[in-house]
């Protein structure tokens, strides 16, 4: 069986995400693809993050019609820090040392990547996957990690956020199941700043 584990804050979803989904799974030729959403991102500030439960159920919503993939809560429900190497650990024993795990991460990660918690563990429990992203500078790719070039939509969680908190559209960025969720989040928080 092969699995495809796709982490990361979701914060939130985006059609840029779907894309990199769909071009792994055609890619890897994955039996399943799971969308892990972080509880708190060890490398990022937690003040940044949309409340997970939110993150959530926007990933619900956009993958409602996605028969392929699924969401894994395994790092929700951890609470504190996500580290990779701990959910690769559940995963493996979840699936079994017969299956192939293959970890999915866009290139901005490998800024970073020597900062991981238990790096070489990471590398040897899947087959880590970096995928091209627009900006994302690309120098040495370190061994262990397999580099795929991908045609990704240049679209940012952060740009979004941005968008929403100055009242823009975000049409054409998110999945459209997700765009009201979003509006009547952001349009909440506004409102109770200005009070």
């Amino acid at each position: 069986m092969r699995v495809g584990i796709f982490g990361g804050s979701f914060n939130p979803v985006h059609l840029g995400h779907l894309k990199l989904a769909r071009a792994a799974q055609a890619e890897l030729n994955l039996d399943k693809l799971f969308f892990v959403p972080s509880h708190q991102t060890p490398l990022k500030s937690g003040r940044e993050l949309l409340p997970v439960s939110l993150r959530v159920k926007l990933l619900r919503a956009a993958l409602r019609n996605e028969a392929h993939f699924s969401i894994s809560l395994y790092e929700t429900k951890r609470k504190g820090a996500s580290f990779t190497v701990d959910t690769l650990r559940a995963f493996r024993k979840k699936f079994g040392k017969r299956a192939v795990l293959y970890f999915l991460a866009g290139a901005d990660t490998l800024e970073n990547l020597s900062r991981w918690k238990s790096l070489p563990e990471v590398l040897r429990l899947c087959r880590f996957v970096v995928w091209s992203r627009p900006g994302a500078r690309v120098g040495r790719i370190p061994d262990g990690v397999i580099y795929m070039p991908f045609d990704a939509l240049e679209v940012s969680a952060s740009e979004i956020r941005r968008r929403l908190v100055s009242g823009k559209s975000v049409k054409g960025l998110v999945p459209p199941e997700t765009v009201s969720l979003l509006g009547v989040y952001f349009k909440a928080k506004v409102s109770h700043r200005a009070a």
